[in-house]
């Protein structure tokens, strides 16, 4: 062992200690410039957006009518934004064609400063001639009264179970209890909170004592109301309560006695082991069935349904597309869509207040809120133009991948697409592709049809070529259609039928596609 004298062992510590010091300073220093950067690429990518495009990302996942009602929105909350009224139109259409001559709104550049505009270019119709909606047989304005029809149907059908909750001969107590219950019921007529649940819940909200017994007593008068099944709390005793209130026959009879007793043999169809549980023979067995399958598994929606307009079940298009002449024309669907201008009040009183000379603090101040709500509003304008000069251009691209389909309607002429397809076409991220097509619709010659039905995986056929998805589902859901419904296929005789068919899949595709379609197994789709 090599001896070291006692200052040499000083100066190998000490030596030592520098150099951490140093590598301590070194991991600062670096962790410092880290931070730095972190802190500039966070600014950079704050700064890469301007409000305009903040908006925009917004505005592109609307579908129509909820866009609509984000305009009305906009327009209530900002003074200086306004709306080109019908008469404004003549004088707007050539304010917008002098402008035309001027700017190009595809050449639009978000990265403008909030100074680098003239007011004059926001003070009349924001839309583009060329995409001005024509006249069309989609009703936009009926849609959009059917869906307020829609959202007002769950109060009218709490109005009708409170009103039949009036003429109960019940204590005041009991109509608090019956009130609460009503108001959770939902719009299929279920009562999916448990009992116990609305017991806590009277305590919390009616500072009332209720055992789970009051609340079944008050639950089962709601259980005897109109529609028949209201208020259930599961399927079973939905329609167990459906069969209760009809006329009794052998088979109504027959029906509440599977309901009641043999539920679980009936959801499997298990008809063999239903007949032998119950004693009766297939013919009877079949009757009750029948009577079972005349119910209605969501009495609360039949409801809403009849007292609102049929049409509210409808969807209201974002595109319209048409056919003439083998060519397609594309549309925006925008009826009720307002047109935007700046307006001229808070333009003029601007103008006004930067002509005068030594403004008082007061005068900056309403100056400084008068531009901030011309800003908001130029961006907001700016923000639609390209919502809409975004939406013709994805859209434009699908119908040019897809123009064989929407030429002759035939499915199997749906070409395989992808969101990537898309934005390598209009070069932008896939995650703008997926905001525009998501709850989207187009009015096409063949039926109003979500977005998403124009794009597919791809399939082989038994040339190897490419093929739609949608064109291998179309073909399984006749071949499941057609068949017989006594002796279901399976899913192997399934994959068999669309191999000679020339779709070459696999049985694990087979069953997929058609849970997607939504059709149960073979044994689930079994019928008498």
């Amino acid at each position: 062992m090599k001896y070291i004298p006692h200052r040499s062992i000083f100066l190998i510590f000490t030596l030592a200690s520098d150099s951490a010091d140093a590598e301590k300073k070194n991991i600062e220093r670096g962790y410092n410039t880290i931070k730095m950067l972190k802190n500039t690429l966070q600014q950079k990518l704050s700064q890469r957006f301007s409000p305009s495009q903040i908006q925009l990302m917004n505005m592109l996942a609307l579908p129509t009518v909820a866009f609509e009602q984000y305009l009305a929105d906009e327009l209530e909350s900002n003074p200086a934004l306004d709306e080109i009224t019908s008469a404004q139109d003549d004088y707007t259409q050539d304010a917008d064609n002098a402008a035309e001559q001027d700017t190009d709104e595809n050449d639009y550049t978000p990265e403008a400063s909030s100074d680098d505009f003239d007011i004059q270019d926001y003070m009349f119709d924001d839309e583009d001639p060329d995409y001005v909606p024509s006249s069309s047989s989609s009703d936009t304005s009926g849609d959009r009264n059917s869906f307020i029809a829609s959202q007002s149907g769950q109060e009218s059908f709490t109005a009708h179970l409170l009103e039949q909750l009036s003429l109960e001969n019940l204590s005041e107590r009991q109509m608090t209890i019956g009130r609460y219950i009503i108001g959770n019921i939902d719009s299929d007529g279920y009562l999916r909170t448990d009992l116990m649940s609305v017991s806590d819940d009277l305590a919390f909200t009616a500072s009332m004592d209720v055992s789970t017994e009051e609340i079944k007593q008050v639950l089962s008068v709601i259980q005897s109301f109109d529609p028949p099944g209201v208020g259930a709390t599961s399927l079973q005793q939905c329609l167990s309560i459906q069969l209760s209130s009809m006329a009794p026959s052998p088979a109504v009879d027959l029906a509440k006695r599977i309901v009641d007793e043999a539920f679980d043999d009936l959801g499997k169809k298990n008809f063999d082991r239903l007949a032998e549980r119950l004693g009766c023979t297939r013919g009877q067995l079949s009757d009750a069935v029948n009577e079972i399958a005349r119910l209605n598994p969501k009495p609360g929606n039949s409801y809403s349904q009849n007292t609102s307009s049929p049409s509210q079940l409808q969807v209201t298009p974002d595109f319209i597309i048409r056919v003439e002449d083998g060519q397609v024309e594309i549309t925006l669907a925008q009826g009720n869509t307002p047109r935007l201008k700046i307006s001229p009040e808070y333009s003029g009183m601007l103008a006004r207040l930067d002509r005068t000379d030594g403004k008082t603090r007061k005068e900056k101040d309403t100056a400084a809120f008068i531009k901030n709500k011309i800003d908001s509003a130029r961006w907001f304008i700016d923000a639609v133009r390209q919502r809409r000069n975004t939406l013709m251009l994805i859209m434009e691209s699908i119908v040019r991948r897809q123009k064989e389909y929407l030429l002759s309607g035939d499915v199997s002429d749906l070409r395989p697409l992808g969101l990537k397809d898309i934005a390598s076409d209009v070069g932008m991220d896939i995650s703008t592709i997926s905001r525009v097509v998501s709850q989207k619709y187009a009015d096409t010659p063949y039926g109003t049809m979500s977005l998403k039905n124009f794009f597919s995986d791809a399939a082989v056929n038994e040339k190897g070529e490419d093929i739609s998805t949608r064109e291998v589902k179309e073909a399984l859901r006749e071949i499941i259609s057609s068949e017989d419904k006594n002796s279901p296929l399976t899913d192997e005789q399934l994959t068999s039928i669309l191999s000679d068919k020339g779709y070459r899949i696999a049985r694990r595709t087979t069953a997929k596609y058609r849970e997607s379609l939504g059709f149960p197994t073979a044994r689930l789709r079994r019928e008498l």
